[in-house]
């Protein structure tokens, strides 16, 4: 992929199927770090004392983010998004060259099931999957998916 294809970002507020609740210790730096990402801060929510108890988060339509200070457990949450356009080379060079204390990105990687991955923890160990189909790819693909079983859509 070389350019960025994705859709402008949906601000309006809608019943979301799902969302992951990150906790961060620093609610103002991880807001930052997932901007460089390509998400947008939609709502900050200000606790009784005034300081964010919560900050919303979008990237594309159904892809939402909820900041919570707190403790994380590193490791304990994992999300995948599609990368809807998003050019995943040149955002993981970008994300490198920023040098986010903590954070850390691999890839993009090939996997074996024809996607290229992009990895993204932040400093909190919280991670992040932006996903992309290898276009270059698709008729294998659509040759090894009539080797799944189950009942989906499109299946034949």
């Amino acid at each position: 992929m070389s350019e960025n294809t994705a859709p402008a970002i949906d601000r309006t507020i809608y019943p979301m199927p799902m969302f992951a609740n990150f906790a961060v210790a620093d609610i103002a730096a991880a807001t930052a770090f997932y901007e460089s990402v390509g998400f947008i801060a939609l709502a900050t929510i200000p606790g009784p004392d005034g300081t964010p108890a919560l900050v919303h988060l979008r990237r594309m339509k159904y892809q939402d983010l909820l900041l919570v200070p707190g403790v994380a457990r590193p490791g304990s949450t994992t999300v995948s998004f599609s990368a809807g356009g998003a050019d995943l080379i040149t955002l993981a060079e970008t994300l490198r060259a920023n040098a986010f204390p903590g954070a850390r990105v691999e890839g993009p990687a090939d996997t074996a099931w024809y996607t290229t991955d992009l990895t993204i923890d932040d400093a909190d160990g919280n991670r992040i999957i932006l996903t992309a189909p290898r276009m270059a790819e698709i008729d294998q693909a659509k040759e090894w998916a009539k080797t799944f079983e189950g009942d989906w859509v499109g299946k034949n």
